[in-house]
């Protein structure tokens, strides 16, 4: 390979530890079994746009894009040709960056593509034969850890803690067959967590697990500790072993608010007249997400009457939900379909016999309604009897790795005092 070449191919090297900006609440410095604590490693000057100069532009093919490059069609084909085994070129996406090499003679000699911060795909031409290559990084693992108080909403508060808000999702996702997040969220409500952060050559690139959580609903604390066995996720327990996870979640919205109860004698505010409110109603703007709250078969997803759009599912011989005044249904999902518990199934609307945007939730126990805020769910099988002893001395690991509350509580005051002045 000629010394310019070389060089070029020096500077992608470097450009690969370039990227987006580390950042964290605080570094977890104590072992945690399974993962090893990284240093960060020094950024590269150089940027990914300066890296990957070349993009796959929206309605634009790879042959149009080298083609405005000066790329012969015959250079082009032969590129395309080479990778095709691994990677058809051909129907490549916009917005892929790419970087072309070229020699002395302006002749091209490689060219690189960049489909994540994980993968590329290297083309070069040696000894006048082209070849392809797919080079896979190396994701290394750090622990991050995360607290917050709510003082306006739980998604304010992963903001304030300069947190990504889809983690404060992910643990409104762990403890929510624990705590209505719809309802019962309280000002001066508190969280921790401890979680798994991804990063190729020090460059973030995403989450992993949340390791360990506690919420603190209204003065009740609650913990979590996901159980690793064999490199095998089994779920997220208490620290005694009991299982988080219940047959039902306890809200199909993730964040909302309760309009209507379940009821035998509520004013009807469109027909005037004391009726069966035979359900729960959740407030929320048009399009917010609604999920199953269990697994099951839909036996019903279309156009109802009053009902607007409405989703029924099957979960077992013995219970059922509904969901109205759907705005529309999830892709895919139509009578037949199974269902995971947590899966979008459709979107809050304003169809039927509606006063504003909402959801009709109604549970059904052999046939009948009954309170889904009120009634009581079977619970998950917990740690296997032979696993506990070794889930326990994990979970005391990794609860002890948790960020102590004293600093949350000094920088909630802070930020009040700084608010009032």
């Amino acid at each position: 390979m000629n010394k310019t070449l070389k060089l070029l191919y020096y500077s992608v090297f470097l450009a690969s530890l370039s990227g987006l900006i580390y950042y964290g609440h605080h570094l977890q410095n104590t072992k945690t079994p399974g993962l090893e604590i990284l240093e960060q490693e020094p950024v590269s000057e150089l940027s990914l746009e300066e890296a990957f100069p070349y993009v796959i532009e929206p309605r634009s093919t790879l042959s149009s894009s080298l083609t405005e490059l000066g790329v012969s069609p015959q250079v082009i084909q032969e590129i395309v040709t080479a990778a095709k085994p691994i990677e058809n070129l051909a129907r490549i996406r916009p917005g892929i960056r790419f970087q072309i090499f070229k020699d002395e003679t302006s002749e091209i000699q490689g060219i690189e593509f960049r489909f994540s911060a994980v993968e590329r795909l290297s083309v070069k031409k040696i000894s006048g034969t082209w070849s392809a290559d797919k080079i896979k990084e190396q994701v290394d693992i750090q622990v991050v850890t995360f607290s917050g108080i709510v003082n306006m909403s739980l998604w304010e508060s992963a903001l304030n803690a300069k947190m990504d808000p889809n983690l404060i999702s992910e643990l409104a996702d762990i403890f929510a067959w624990e705590v209505d997040f719809a309802r019962e969220v309280r000002v001066n409500d508190r969280w921790r967590l401890t979680v798994e952060q991804k990063l190729v050559k020090g460059e973030p690139i995403g989450w992993g697990s949340i390791l360990a959580a506690e919420y603190e609903n209204a003065g009740t604390s609650y913990k979590a500790v996901l159980f690793r066995n064999n490199g095998e996720e089994i779920g997220y327990f208490t620290p005694d072993g009991a299982s988080l996870r219940k047959m039902f979640l306890r809200s199909p919205i993730r964040y909302g608010r309760i309009t209507s109860r379940f009821s035998t004698r509520r004013f009807h505010p469109i027909l005037k007249i004391r009726r069966p409110h035979l359900g729960v109603d959740y407030g929320a703007p048009i399009g917010t997400p609604i999920r199953t709250v269990g697994d099951g078969t839909v036996i019903f997803a279309k156009y109802n009457g009053g009902g607007g759009n409405v989703v029924r599912i099957r979960h077992n011989s013995m219970y059922e939900t509904v969901y109205k005044h759907l705005h529309g249904f999830a892709k895919g999902v139509r009578s037949g379909t199974k269902v995971k518990q947590g899966q979008i199934i459709g979107y809050v609307g304003n169809t039927g016999l509606s006063t504003g945007p909402h959801l009709h939730f109604e549970f059904y126990n052999s046939g009948r309604y009954v309170d889904p805020l009120t009634k009581k769910f079977p619970t998950a099988e917990p740690v296997a009897p032979h696993l506990l002893t070794q889930f326990k001395a994990e979970a005391a690991i990794l609860l002890t790795g948790l960020p102590g509350w004293d600093s949350l509580q000094a920088a909630n005051k802070t930020s009040s005092d700084s608010s009032m002045n």
